[in-house]
């Protein structure tokens, strides 16, 4: 299911109708439109082909507390959308940013 929402994602992000992607339910006047334009932009770049296509988690924090507009941004049709599920020649991984000042902390959790 997951494949087929990114798939209509994708093709309305195409057509400029992001906005159809938010629930009916929500009332339209919680929401402004420009910003769910944004925040899809920024999950669909996060299922960009290539891993030094995708943005770091701090990147996508700096990204969703700008206010500038991401229309510098080039976006391409997502792997899972079409056919393949993956992209000959394609064999990078996911990794961290040897620049992000992100922090990962761990707990250990144990029965008394």
């Amino acid at each position: 299911m997951g494949e087929f929402l990114l798939e209509k994602a994708w093709k309305l992000y195409e057509n400029g109708k992001h906005v159809e992607l938010v629930d009916p339910n929500l009332d339209p006047n919680e929401y402004k439109p420009e910003d769910v334009k944004k925040i899809i932009e920024i999950a669909l770049m996060c299922t960009q082909p290539s891993a030094a296509q995708r943005p770091t988690m701090s990147e996508v924090i700096v990204l969703l507390k700008s206010t500038s507009s991401l229309e510098n941004r080039a976006l391409t049709r997502p792997v899972f959308v079409g056919s393949d599920k993956r992209v000959k020649g394609d064999t990078s991984t996911s990794t961290a940013s040897s620049t992000s000042n992100a922090t990962v902390s761990v707990s250990q959790v144990s029965g008394r």
